[in-house]
């Protein structure tokens, strides 16, 4: 968990800044939050604003989700699973992962601030 959200600190003062053209303006200015979800230090009035998966956003109380990057900015996260070779369980895995992948999870992903995977691309 620690190193995805170094990823996403290190892509934000770096990438994204330099993308917008303020990386410079910006040098001591954005703080790096290392562990506690940044849409709570927004809604505890801390900074503003804040970048943060939507999917890990939408929880927080408190706060207003103005919305995603623009599509220039984005650093899409992908999700994949698998099983352990040994499992207990393994089909009822195979079936979480099915579920998972088809049309009937898409609108639950959706509501948790996440997007399906096209059917194309599923396996």
């Amino acid at each position: 968990m620690e190193a995805r959200r170094t990823c996403k600190r290190v892509y934000i003062s770096t990438e994204m800044f330099r993308k917008l053209g303020i990386e410079e303006e910006m040098k001591g200015k954005a703080r790096q939050i290392p562990a506690t979800p940044v849409g709570e230090i927004v809604a505890r009035g801390e900074a503003e604003p804040g970048f943060q998966q939507i999917s890990e956003l939408k929880p927080v109380a408190g706060i207003e989700i103005i919305g995603p990057r623009p599509d220039p900015l984005q650093k899409i996260t992908i999700f994949s699973a698998g099983i352990v070779t040994g499992s207990k369980e393994p089909e009822a895995g195979r079936a979480l992962i099915k579920f998972m992948a088809s049309p009937a999870a898409n609108a639950e992903i959706v509501k948790s601030g996440m997007e399906p995977i096209p059917a194309a691309v599923t396996h």
